[in-house]
């Protein structure tokens, strides 16, 4: 076995074609998951049809043939693929229902697991007789949909009586209106002997070919030579149906260079954007190609004009989202292109309002802050040449600490204690010289927020406020006069306008609402600024996600708004910022309808006197242009343009985030960061940022806790990347199945059973410690034990249960879904990390604990998984290497600090996280650490072995924690030597010095 092994290592190492043949049909693995879970939600399941139909799949889900363990994506990746798939369908109705009457041919070229053909056979409205789907692929996973085809009672149904091919056939299976061909698309003359074996080619047949992402992971001329075949290969009419991704803005685009990364990562590279980056060049290449017309549009341009209204009306109401600019960015990084053989003119004349500009001025010089802020959708406002900001989404969660970018000597501190709750897409402006306004903002999309609170900048606090009418988030505000601030716009909780200006006034403390000549409907992140003596409204999203293509010039009169019509689309924006700057407006960033903003477009000064506009020059010297989404804006008083936070999470590529941006008109002092942290009631660091890796300067104020890292899963690369970096890592938002909705106490007690005994822990201590035993073991009751834990008594003990095995709880390690049945199908891994734990779970225990009964400090030889399922759970972590000051006695796997969480221990430097529902600690071996329920928690552990079998210890291990047995071996070596040293009469000094030889020969 290992010479065979050696010998396919052999093969894969001389044959990268192979590499890289793999790794994009793994491509597909990923992609069809994302679509099952856009099905699943997306594509309403159809009324059981009656028993002697004659079509009764029609509207069924059938990628859940092809994905047997759906998960759930993120609203931003379902949009996607949702909108990905309906580009499609939407080209295969047309060409269904074209007045043709020849047979028509619809091959799916690098066609996956995609069930297309069964979507539309089973229909009624498809003519099976006169119509044919025609799927290629790699012969190896042509072969593996095959089987799954012939084994599902359904999808043989829907394609009828059919026949299998040898394994070395090329055309896998064949029916009346289904075919699957083996076949690399390299190999042109392949697929057109394969058609011709079918007689498809040779009959008057019309035909669509479509490449949905497939011919971009070719070599250029050979998917060039796939297109040009394609247009001369028939006898009948031909159309042909691309998506591929496009990068409109060059390589260097925050959103591209994310997209070229992540697919290199995967050894997927995507080559035809670098020959046809641009929706233009992909039009080009198709008429150049042979084919007679071509349209060639992006995928927002099929959301805005294809979609209808009660569409995405449905769309917006199955999941909340509003990340509007991130699908903005993804869709314009896809062209659909549909190109014909006809003759006939296609009509792809399209309103473009771009605008010309004056010639660009200059702001050409670029640089870069050394810190990378990793909050986006900040609430922020100016103050001279400063930045202050709160809230925003950071790198895995909602934020409820401050951010100051200011020059290196106007740095201050801002005491977040007391401090607004966690929150993001709030507003914030000037009240007066030291104070601001911060109001509402959401938790979640559905969690929208009313609260308003002032920071004081003298006593450099926040103090609550009179809260808003109405909650909103993503509404934008300005200063109209010294303790005046006025308020448009928004999403509110209920998806309607309500109230769209008010007014908050510092010296009633409280809010106006206003009525305006113009009713404006609901409208959120508009183009908005105050100039001094008029305002500035353009653009902005409507609830389905278009920006309005209107502009206004507003005014105050009374309790009334004026809004006057203005001559100029340039602010037809959302997410833009504005802001004055000697007579001008500086108009920065946001995202566009017309294509996705070019560099040279997203920086302009408007000249309000006649509305003509001048692009600043923003070349960079250093790196790429920053992602102007979400950030917060500032023009100095030395004539730069400040950027600083924003970026986005790009599709499932992965996220980007800014790094201090400064255009300079003239030569420009250094700006630094500084992020103020979150302090607890009890003055412990929730977390903060490690000034000396983070940001380059010394900020010796700011505490050396540091975050755990955390991330999402979008893929098995995901997990392998977080594996193989070794780290503590918080998964965020992980499948874990229904457990999170189901768990309540009523649940639990039903399912396992009130009468059932356990064993737990209990303890008055808010610490529980095992050197110390300051807690007892006792069995009581599964249902008292719950009612104590979720509804206390007066008593101040604490109860913690780590379950142990029903069968022999001396014996054997917990497994949960042995010990606990009646709750398995409830909780289950992610799949990615389902796939890694094969062969390598040791044991699984159960845990329930009480709020505040703190886990001691230790450490486990197996590495583990934390799953978070109710309540949220602070927890401590420690490298190894600070084991040796962390009081660990020999031998002892448990540290004696009472409570670690109130110990300050000098030279460590421990990481800290919160963990909510859904949630996933990743804890590599012998990382030390510790645990805080803040409530009631309940959470599930895996434990499993990554290293070698013979490392462990043999012999009984029900817990999973004795050392490994090299460690257990050399302690009995180091007790012998002890021993050794006290039968010899030797002066203690003596075996002193010879003991620390000994000891300097182990270390070193």
């Amino acid at each position: 076995m290992a010479t065979d092994n050696k010998a396919q290592a052999n093969r894969t190492k001389r044959n990268p074609k192979q590499n890289s043949d793999r790794a994009i049909q793994e491509t597909n693995n990923s992609s069809i998951v994302s679509k099952r879970s856009t099905e699943r939600l997306y594509y309403p399941q159809p009324a059981i049809p009656p028993a002697d139909s004659d079509f009764p799949y029609e509207g069924n889900h059938f990628f859940r043939h092809f994905v047997q363990k759906p998960q759930r994506r993120s609203p931003l990746i379902n949009h996607g693929y949702w909108i990905r798939m309906e580009a499609v369908h939407t080209i295969v109705k047309q060409f269904l229902e074209s007045n043709s009457v020849q047979r028509k041919v619809i091959v799916n070229l690098g066609c996956g697991y995609d069930p297309l053909p069964f979507q539309y056979l089973a229909k009624r409205s498809t003519s099976r007789s006169s119509t044919v789907f025609v799927d290629v692929d790699y012969p190896d996973l042509i072969t593996l949909k095959v089987n799954t085809v012939d084994s599902s009672s359904v999808l043989s149904a829907v394609i009828g009586s059919h026949k299998l091919g040898a394994q070395i056939d090329s055309i896998a299976l064949s029916s009346s209106s289904y075919y699957a061909i083996r076949c690399d698309l390299s190999n042109i003359s392949a697929l057109e002997t394969s058609l011709k074996q079918l007689n498809l080619l040779d009959e008057n047949c019309d035909f669509l070919f479509i490449a949905e992402v497939s011919l971009t992971y070719m070599d250029t001329s050979a998917a060039d030579s796939v297109i040009k075949w394609a247009s001369t290969a028939t006898n009948g009419g031909a159309s042909f149906a691309l998506l591929e991704q496009i990068i409109p803005a060059g390589p260097a685009h925050p959103f591209a260079s994310t997209m070229i990364n992540h697919f290199n990562r995967l050894n997927t590279p995507i080559k035809s954007i670098y020959h046809y980056p641009t929706l233009h060049a992909q039009k080009l290449r198709f008429l150049d190609l042979g084919w007679n017309s071509a349209v060639s549009r992006d995928l927002l341009e099929v959301w805005v004009d294809d979609v209808s209204l009660e569409t995405k009306k449905r769309i917006s109401s199955i999941e909340p989202f509003d990340e509007w600019e991130e699908f903005y960015l993804f869709c314009q990084h896809y062209v659909f292109l549909v190109a014909s053989t006809s003759t006939e003119n296609i009509d792809e004349e399209r309103v473009n309002l771009r605008n010309s500009h004056e010639s660009q001025i200059a702001w050409t010089k670029v640089s870069h802050g050394t810190s990378r802020v990793q909050r986006k959708w900040a609430a922020a406002a100016t103050l001279d040449n400063t930045i202050i900001s709160f809230g925003g989404l950071g790198s895995c969660t909602r934020l409820s600490t401050s951010c100051i970018t200011a020059y290196e000597d106007e740095l201050f501190e801002v005491q977040d204690y007391p401090t607004p709750s966690a929150r993001m897409c709030a507003a914030m402006a000037n009240l007066s010289s030291s104070k601001f306004l911060m109001c509402g903002g959401r938790n979640s999309p559905t969690a929208v927020l009313s609260d308003t609170w002032i920071l004081n900048l003298d006593s450099k606090q926040w103090q609550k406020a009179a809260a808003m009418p109405f909650a909103r988030h993503r509404h934008v505000c300005a200063t109209i006069s010294s303790g005046k601030v006025i308020v448009f716009g928004g999403f509110y909780p209920s998806g309607e306008s309500v109230s769209e200006w008010i007014l908050y006034d510092a010296s009633i403390n409280e809010w106006i609402c206003l009525s305006s000549n113009v009713e404006l409907g609901a409208c959120f992140s508009p183009s908005f600024c105050w100039t001094g003596s008029f305002g500035i409204l353009g653009g902005g999203f409507s609830l389905q996600g278009h920006i309005y293509q209107r502009s206004y010039r507003w005014m105050i009169s009374g309790h009334s708004i004026v809004l006057e019509p203005i001559s100029t689309n340039i602010f037809n924006r959302a997410g833009a910022s504005l802001m004055p700057f000697e007579d001008k407006i500086v108009l920065v960033g946001g995202v566009v309808s017309e294509g996705l903003l070019q560099v040279e477009k997203s920086i302009v000064l408007v000249n309000t006197l006649h509305w003509s506009s001048s692009a600043v020059a923003c070349s960079t010297e250093r790196e790429g242009f920053p992602m102007l989404v979400g950030f917060n804006m500032l023009v100095s008083t030395e004539g730069e343009i400040v950027i600083s936070g924003g970026g986005a999470v790009c599709f499932s590529f992965g996220a980007y985030w800014n790094r201090v941006t400064v255009f300079n008109a003239r030569e420009s002092k250094v700006w630094k960061v500084i992020e103020q942290s979150k302090f607890c009631a009890d003055n412990v660091v929730d977390h903060v940022i490690d000034s000396s890796v983070e940001n380059g300067n010394d900020m010796s104020k700011v505490s050396k806790i540091r975050q755990v890292f955390a991330g999402l899963l979008h893929s098995i690369q995901d997990w392998e990347n977080i594996y193989q970096a070794g780290l503590p890592v918080i998964i965020k938002n992980a499948d874990i199945g229904d457990c999170v909705l189901k768990w309540t106490p009523e649940y639990l007690k039903s399912s396992v059973g009130g009468d059932r005994e356990v064993v737990v822990h209990t303890s008055e201590a808010k610490a529980m410690n095992f050197q110390k035993k300051n807690f007892r073991y006792i069995t009581m009751p599964f249902e008292r034990f719950i009612d104590e834990v979720f509804l206390p008594s007066h008593g101040s003990a604490r109860y913690y249960l780590r379950s142990l095995s029903a069968s022999k709880p001396a014996g054997v390690p917990a497994i949960f879904k042995e010990d606990f049945p009646t709750l398995a199908e409830d909780f289950k891994h992610p799949v990615e990390l389902q796939e890694f734990l094969q062969g390598k779970e040791f044991s699984s225990p159960f845990r329930i604990s009480s709020p505040q009964v703190g886990m001691w400090l230790h450490y486990d030889v197996m590495a583990n998984f934390l799953v978070q399922i109710s309540g949220t759970k602070r927890i401590r972590v420690y490298a190894p290497s600070d084991i040796t000051k962390l009081s660990f006695p020999a031998g002892a796997s448990s540290s004696t600090i009472r409570d670690i969480f109130a110990t300050e221990v000098a030279g460590v430097t421990p990481f800290e996280g919160t963990m909510a529902p859904g949630d996933i600690l990743f804890l590599p071996s012998m990382w030390l650490h510790a645990t805080n329920p803040l409530t009631a928690s309940i959470s599930i552990n895996t434990f499993f072995k990554d290293l070698s079998s013979s490392v462990y210890a043999t012999g009984r291990d029900v817990y999973g924690n004795r050392d490994l047995k090299v460690y257990e071996n050399s302690r009995i070596a180091i007790a012998k030597i002890r021993q050794a040293f006290q039968g010899e009469e030797v002066p203690e000094e003596i075996k002193k010095f010879y003991l620390l030889r000994l000891a300097d020969e182990l270390v070193n």
